[in-house]
């Protein structure tokens, strides 16, 4: 059974039918609005320190002008260039060069840039942390930090003040980027290629960066100032936009000079800057925003000074060096007189005090001139000529105003009602009070006019909270403007000022008890109506919940639902019943309506009680304290509602001193129908006598604000229908309604007298001019008698002139009355006589003066006759001082056997008590004294009755001795009572069918627990309601938040691992990579060597065919030059190779460390490490170097040791270092794969763990609430049903409005009731099955699970990132030894042949020399062919660099390439060298070279030990003869020859050059497109570590927090559902018992 309440629609309900989207802008927006209203509390900021930050901001908007790229505008080099370095950095200290002041960035490297920006990210990151930081303290607590608000308050005004321009210049310089002369996009301040590699994540990250933070800024400064017109204040201002105007501004001029390279756009340039600081000086200077003095000055002179420097830029480039020259220095000059302009300008706004305001048409205008005066307002105490231009206005608008009701022209008028408020300050004089006033019907009357003007509605809300002291007015005006659609500054504003309003007005409320102004009263009774359709829809969802209970199976998931909307329910109530009690805590009908809600519905009998007795205690406190009495009414329509006699008397122009509105109480009173008082003039319904002043009276009150009279009560009297007076006691109060329409309430209540008494009024001749009614019994006399004729007080009492002195004073004076002959004598000797004949009354008389409306002219008497009663009935009046008077009235009274209402008289003491139920068996009689006849009885009887706690009884009240003293005993240092016997309750259905052993030892469990403060608890219901509702975490919960907690810092620190482990591996794999060319190249450059020493060899045995000396000597450096580049290049590369702190293997650190190398010196052989036996070959060449070319024989021990080791020993061992160095890169590329799979195995062992603990903890935390739930299972169904009836009783009652009182039963039926409590608590109780529909912890374990499945789904990306480019890079090792193994090789090779040409006996690789040459020859083709078999397997993992650079340089032409790569050669020498062969390609080139090499050595073996060989014909031409031994041996020259054969020469010009530069540029290449994969790679995981870490932030601080505390809010809300069930109930179920147990031992051990 579902139950919907008729009142409307739910707050929730509304924000159910919001997208994701719109509530996540809700929850942004409500997060900036409590930070920023948090901030702006009680801040006060510095005016000097704000004026100087508006001084650096000027230096930084004014590089604009002088930026890097226009500052060459101005035709003036020299100055223009120091003034940008000026305004860039010169002038301020280091810190800001580099940080504050950012226009030049050459000053640091890229990577200090990059550090730079990602700092200034990091504060931008701080200040949103600090943000959520105070949100979510104040959502939670209420409360917040001092020191998160000081830090945050610190950066904003840092970043809307110094370092706004400097972080956007900043961010967008990482963007600045043009085309170099190659076409390649880079970087213009650093060389650094853009939009490649990792410049791509760093662009990104700054362009969301800039975004972000100008976002930021741009809300706080449309946000962040004192919107009130607070000169003092330096944060008070109209407006925030002219702020956001500059800061855009701003923006817009550094993508201009960032974005905008080239004299091409300096047109364009100038004329964004000339718009742009137009607006800005126009929003700044002419719209003046700023409301102190200072700073506006301040902020003036910076846009005005921005503006003439725009004005002279554009003189500049148009007129400099035409018209003009030297601009710069204009400038220059002209700064101080801006400045002096700017001081000494004062804007008078003549323009706004002459605006005619009946021809108004922009609201704008309206709000400039209530501002200016204001402002003017604010300085007429320290200015005369403010005080000048106020008279001014005053005169011109009373002029100048055509309506009616102008305030100025109704002044002066008599009778006239004057819109003037009550001030209770009584420092402001008449000017002010007029100029305030005027200004209020500026506003009242514009609003009408402009209704939907958000910004006029808000002026006049501060106008009237700050200048006419109208806070709910004031509040009403934000209301309205909320409704409009206000922008997000506006919005801001009204949601601030409502909050502060509210606390304003809540204080004022309670220094004032009972009192409250109109506008509070209509916000009170609004409150009132929500606060009982709120109890209405509370009690529905109570009933719907009982109603779930008494299914069959009940489902626990829509209980618990049903007690989450339960719960935000009673929130809402309490809210509200605060909020009520904040205007007021004299509120007696909502206090028992709120009461018999708690005792109905919520089951909280004791507090209940305790508001029903003190809602009673406040009506009789209101019906006593008549002198603090109030009118509430607020409408005419709810006037009729009131029981005391009330009238409405307009003060308006139209209907003055008229009735506009009354009661029936009122009419009662004075004897006539509403249709005859209505509409007619107060002054008909008074004595005569008052009639002729009343009007000037009222006027001098509306005049003066005279509040002596007001909220007080007043003794006057009223002429009634039978033309009698009454004396009445008065109380007024003024009501202003929104239009500014004043009228007075009156409420009049009637004076009880205890004796006879009469009243006369005389006038200044003692005529009698009114009489009162009781005149007739009294004095004989009536009102025809002294209308008829002029009746002097003298002829009653003919002595009262003579004692009217004695009747003056306030004891007054006895008088006799003598009833035969209608006249009085004084008591004297006459008095005795009179009084034994028995024929004169006594009288005690009481006369005061009537004075006119100035109170200087006495116009009349009042006399008052109080008649003296005999001696008796003194007596018995002293006897019984405190005995009230008592009149009967008619009262009705139900009599619950007959089932109607009889009425009875009854006094007027029951019919003013509040709360009291009235039962027909109740005899309550009492007697009544009549005021009118003398000497009656008094006779008074009063029963006491009394409500006992079981049920309706009439006892008589007893005192009870035993109250309040209690048996208490001290037990283990506690205080205990002892006397619980009543609250130890067993429970009958579970001891049935257990053990007399179980069930004595429940009994002894159950005592040993209630020694303790257990028993304490369910005493009472308050003591019970502390414990249930305790709102510390759960230990559930705060497992579930460690558990998160360490699973968030965890993927921190494994995502930081990861991130950095990867970069440095990445890094290391490079170096390796680096290494294994290092190692090869040595090898190449140390047979580079060989080369050029064999080559001097040869010179020197002349086995060259050069003839000349010259040529000899150009060879001869030539090649000793090579000698020593390869010296120098080997050298280098040792260094490399050594200083490498990267560890390889241990055989290559046994290598360069171990004596493992032979190296042969002479005939004798020594062992070195590689590194060693480098350098002595290096030692070796260098002394190669100095020596003659004569020297330089193979007989030389350094030739010899060069040509031998690097032929034999030293080849195997550098080989080998190539080999060791290729096998530990593939090596390292598997170990990094381990580490890779080592941190994914502890992500997903962490993630899966945490998981599951998250899951075991989200299935605690819903046992935890099931469990509590299923308690509920254990009430008897007739006891829910009861429960559900005594809901369904109080909202029956509620929405029929029975007794106003909302008694839900009567209370003779309330001993029912419990009886019938009591028996559904012994029924037998049916264990229920239940079922749980609540889908909240699945929910809550997907997305655990999803989120989770993101997190690792970036580890096991990263891992196969990684893992497929350490692959790849495994796979092309071989491809890269063998590409940089080639060039050695290939020169080795042909050094080896040499060797063999002139040493025939010479050992090569420790082997004969014949034999290896020939291998070397094969070995040739191998090693190419590996080349190009491992390339074309590595095709598709290779870069496109590579993969194009080696297509170009072995299957296209290479001479272009190698003519620019190695600047030696020329391309037309290439396109012709070898027949054309290299021109087809290396890889014809390089088939050409081998086959060179083989034919030469075809050649050798025709020539070996073949001394008749035909040299000629053999050589085929390719050479000629030349005796080189200079003998017969014709095998050694033929065979030396050989070396000048065109095969030779060609292989020697194809190894120097074109071998050595392929594969030097190809193993360029190839490192260049490793490198790029790399960046590639460093570059995703960069980007990728980035949003891994704001996805961290947004799953924690914007997800985790908020769900922490839901899933904290719904376990304490599921527990203090315990609360709905009666308290009697729960001492009855032993379940709740025992869980309220374990949770006081829970939090026992916490604490």
């Amino acid at each position: 059974m579902e139950l919907k309440s008729n009142f409307g629609t739910s707050k929730s309900s509304l924000e159910a039918d919001r997208s994701v989207l719109e509530k996540l802008q809700v929850e942004m927006k409500g997060v900036f609005f409590r930070v920023i209203q948090l901030m702006l509390k009680d801040e006060e900021q510095s005016i000097p320190f704000t004026c100087i930050g508006i001084a650096i901001q000027y230096m930084q908007i004014t590089y604009i002008l002088f930026n890097r790229q226009i500052w060459k505008v101005w035709q003036n080099e020299i100055i223009t260039k120091q003034l940008n370095k000026i305004f860039g950095y010169k002038m301020i200290i280091q810190f800001y060069r580099y940080v504050l002041l950012t226009p030049y960035f050459e000053m640091v490297s890229f990577q200090g840039f990059v550090a730079m920006m990602y700092v200034c990210l990091g504060l931008l990151l701080f200040a949103l942390m600090l943000m959520f930081l105070l949100s979510y303290s104040v959502s939670k607590s209420k409360s917040s930090f001092t020191w998160p608000i000081m830090l945050l308050r610190f950066l904003m005004s840092l970043f809307l003040q110094v370092l706004y321009m400097p972080i956007v210049d900043l961010l967008f310089s990482m963007l600045s980027c043009a085309d170099n002369a190659a076409g390649v996009l880079q970087h213009q301040l650093f060389d650094v290629e853009c939009w490649v590699n990792i410049h791509i994540v760093h662009s990104v990250v700054a362009i969301f960066g800039v975004i972000l933070f100008y976002i930021l800024c741009l809300l706080f400064s449309l946000l962040y100032f004192e919107p009130r017109y607070q000169p003092p204040e330096a944060s008070s201002k109209k407006s925030g936009r002219a702020n956001a105007v500059l800061l855009t501004y701003q923006l817009v001029m550094v993508i201009c000079y960032t974005f905008m390279t080239g004299k091409n756009y300096d047109y364009l340039m100038i004329l964004i800057m000339l718009i742009g600081s137009f607006i800005v000086f126009w929003k700044i200077h002419i719209e003046q925003p700023f409301n102190n003095l200072y700073i506006q000055k301040a902020w003036s002179m910076l846009v005005a000074l921005n503006l003439w420097g725009v004005i002279l830029i554009c003189f500049a480039k148009f007129l400099e060096g035409v018209l003009f020259i030297g601009t710069v220095y204009a400038w220059i000059a002209g700064v101080p007189l801006m400045i002096a302009a700017i001081i000494k300008s004062e804007k008078l706004h003549y323009d706004l005090l002459l605006l005619n305001l009946n021809k108004v048409q922009d609201p704008d205008q309206i709000v400039q001139l209530t501002n200016h005066l204001l402002k003017l307002l604010y300085k007429s105490s320290l200015n005369s000529n403010s005080s000048l231009l106020i008279d001014g206005f005053l005169e011109i608008h009373k002029a100048t105003c055509t309506r009616e009701d102008c305030y100025l022209k109704q002044k002066k008028m008599i009778n006239q009602r004057q819109q003037k408020p009550l001030f209770k300050e009584g420092t402001i004089i008449e000017r002010d009070l007029d100029l305030l006033m005027v200004m209020a019907q500026i506003y009242f009357n514009q609003i009408k006019k402009f209704p939907n003007e958000i910004n006029l509605r808000i002026r006049y809300a501060f106008f009237l909270l700050d200048n006419m002291k109208q806070r709910q007015q004031a509040i009403n005006e934000l209301i309205q403007a909320e409704t409009l659609s206000p922008s997000l500054d506006n919005d801001f504003i009204i949601f601030r000022y409502k909050k502060i309003i509210e606390e304003e007005m809540n204080t004022a409320q309670n220094e004032t008890f009972g009192n409250l102004d109109v506008a509070t009263e209509i916000a009170f009774q609004n409150n009132m109506r929500q606060f009982q359709n709120k109890i209405e829809r509370a009690t529905l969802m109570h009933m719907d919940f009982w109603s779930q209970l008494q299914e069959e199976s009940p489902d626990l998931g829509k209980m618990n639902e049903i007690g989450s909307k339960i719960n935000q329910a009673i929130l809402q109530v309490e809210e509200l019943w605060n909020r009520m009690q904040k205007m007021t805590q004299n509120l007696p009908k909502a206090m028992r309506l709120y009461a018999k809600f708690i005792i109905e519905v919520l089951q909280d009998k004791d507090f209940g009680e305790q508001l029903l007795e003190k809602s009673k205690s406040l009506q009789t406190q209101n019906n006593k304290m008549k002198n603090k009495q109030t009118i509430s009414i607020f409408t005419s329509e709810e006037i009729g509602y009131e029981s005391q006699p009330i009238l409405l008397v307009s003060a308006s122009q139209e209907k003055f001193a008229q009735i506009t509105n009354l009661n029936l109480g009122a009419c009662n009173l004075f004897g006539y129908n509403k249709s005859e008082m209505i509409n007619r003039k107060i002054n008909i319904f008074m004595p005569n006598l008052y009639s002729k002043f009343h009007d000037a009276y009222v006027e001098n009150f509306l005049q003066s604000n005279d509040n002596k009279n007001i909220y007080k009560d007043r003794l006057i009297y009223i002429k009634m229908k039978s033309n009698y007076i009454m004396p009445c006691y008065i109380y007024l109060k003024i009501i202003q309604s929104l239009d500014e329409n004043v009228s007075l309430a009156a409420q009049f209540r009637v004076l009880k007298s205890f004796k006879p008494t009469c009243y006369l009024i005389l006038d200044n001749e003692e005529i009698i001019d009114s009489i009162s009614s009781t005149c007739i019994p009294l004095l004989n006399l009536d009102s025809k008698q002294i209308s008829h004729k002029k009746t002097s007080i003298s002829e009653l009492f003919p002595n009262y002139q003579q004692q009217k002195q004695l009747f003056l004073s306030k004891i007054g004076g006895q008088i006799l009355f003598n009833l035969n002959t209608s006249s009085a004598v004084s008591a004297s000797q006459e008095f005795e006589e009179a009084e034994k004949k028995g024929e004169t009354i006594q009288f005690q008389c009481f006369t005061s003066e009537i004075f006119n409306e100035h109170g200087d002219q006495v116009v009349g008497y009042i006399v008052k006759l109080e008649q003296q009663i005999q001696e008796m009935s003194m007596n018995l009046e002293i006897n019984i001082p405190h005995q009230k008077v008592l009149t009967n009235t008619m009262q009705f009274k139900f009599n619950p056997s007959k089932f109607l209402y009889q009425g009875e008289y009854v006094s007027d003491t029951n019919s003013q008590r509040v709360d009291q139920t009235i039962l027909w068996e109740q005899n309550d009689q009492s007697s009544m004294i009549s005021s009118v006849q003398p000497g009656a009885d008094l006779i008074k009887s009063q029963i006491k009755s009394e409500k006992s706690e079981d049920g309706n009884v009439l006892i008589v009240s007893k005192i009870n001795y035993a109250e309040g003293i209690k048996i208490v005993r001290l037990f283990e240092n506690r205080v205990q009572e002892i006397d619980d016997r009543d609250d130890q309750i067993s429970e009958e259905e579970d001891q049935q069918g257990r053990s007399v052993f179980q069930r004595q030892q429940d009994v002894d469990n159950d005592q040993e627990g209630q020694m303790q403060d257990f028993n304490n608890i369910f005493k009472s219901r308050k003591n019970l309601s502390t414990v249930v509702d305790n709102q510390i975490t759960p230990q559930v919960i705060k497992k579930l938040t460690w558990t998160a907690n360490f699973i968030i810092l965890l993927l921190v620190a494994l995502s930081f691992s990861d991130f950095f482990v990867c970069q440095a591996q990445y890094n290391e794999i490079y170096s390796t990579l680096e290494l294994v060319e290092y190692t090869n190249l040595r090898t190449a450059e140390l047979h580079s060597i060989l080369t050029s020493v064999q080559n001097l060899q040869m010179l020197n045995l002349n086995i060259f065919q050069i003839n000349t000396t010259e040529a000899r000597t150009a060879f001869e450096t030539v090649q000793k030059t090579k000698l020593n580049n390869s010296i120098q290049l080997v050298s280098q590369l040792n260094k490399n190779l050594m200083l490498s702190n990267i560890y390889i293997s241990d055989q290559l650190k046994e290598l360069q460390s171990e004596n493992v190398v032979k190296m042969k010196f002479g005939e004798q052989y020594q062992n070195y490490d590689l590194m060693e036996a480098t350098q002595q070959i290096v030692s070796k060449a260098l002394n190669i170097r100095d020596k003659s070319l004569s020297q330089i024989v193979y007989e030389d021990a350094d030739v010899q040791f060069i040509i031998y080791n690097l032929l034999n020993d030293l080849v195997f061992q550098m080989r080998n270092s190539s080999n060791l160095y290729a096998e530990g890169m593939i090596v390292k590329t598997k170990e990094k794969k381990e580490t890779f799979q080592i941190i994914l195995g502890i992500s997903a062992g962490a993630l899966g763990l945490g998981l599951l603990m998250l899951t075991i903890i989200t299935l605690s935390v819903n046992k935890i609430q099931e469990e509590i739930l299923s308690m509920f299972l254990d009430i008897p169904d007739k006891t829910v049903k009861y429960l559900y009836n005594k809901s369904e009783n109080f909202i029956s009652n509620l929405q029929l409005g029975e007794d106003d009182d909302v008694l839900s039963e009567l209370e003779e039926l309330e001993k029912e009731e419990q009886e019938e409590l009591n028996k559904t608590l012994k029924s037998k109780r049916k264990k229920k099955k239940f079922k749980n529909t609540n889908k909240d912890q699945r929910n809550y374990i997907f997305a655990f699970a999803f989120v989770i499945l993101i997190l690792q789904a970036y580890f096991i990306f990263n891992f196969f990132m990684s893992d497929t480019l350490l692959s790849n890079l495994a796979q092309l090792v071989p491809e890269i030894n063998a590409t940089s193994r080639a060039e050695g090789f290939y020169r080795f090779s042909d050094n080896a042949q040499s060797s063999l040409y002139i040493n025939r006996n010479i050992t090569i690789e420790n082997e004969d020399s014949y034999t290896k040459v020939k291998q070397n020859i094969d070995k040739l083709y191998a090693l190419d062919s590996s080349i190009h078999q491992e390339h074309s397997l590595n095709t598709d993992i290779t870069n496109s660099i590579y993969q194009t650079a080696f297509k170009e340089v072995f299957m296209l032409q290479p001479c272009t390439i190698l003519a620019s790569y190695l600047e030696e050669i020329k391309e037309t020498d290439c396109q012709v060298l070898a027949d054309g062969a290299i021109y087809q390609g290396m890889a014809v080139g390089l088939a050409r070279y081998f086959e060179n090499l083989r034919y030469t050595m075809t050649i050798y073996d025709q020539f070996w030990n073949n001394s008749k060989a035909n040299f000629t014909t053999i050589a085929r031409g390719f050479t000629t003869f030349k005796n080189i031994t200079k003998n017969s041996d014709n095998i050694s020259n033929y065979i030396l020859n050989l070396v000048n054969f065109n095969q030779s020469k060609e292989a020697r010009v194809i190894q120097e050059v074109y071998n050595k530069g392929t594969f030097r540029y190809l193993m360029e290449k190839l490192q260049v497109g490793i490198s790029i994969d790399i960046d590639d790679a460093k570059t995703q995981r960069l980007a990728l570590f980035i949003v891994f870490e704001v996805l961290l932030f947004v799953i924690y601080f914007i997800l985790w927090l908020p769900l922490v505390i839901k899933m904290t809010r719904d376990v304490w809300r599921t527990r203090s559902m315990i609360m709905m069930i009666p308290l009697r109930v729960i001492q009855k179920i032993r379940s709740i018992k025992q869980f309220i147990k374990d949770f006081l031992h829970t939090k026992e051990l916490e604490t």
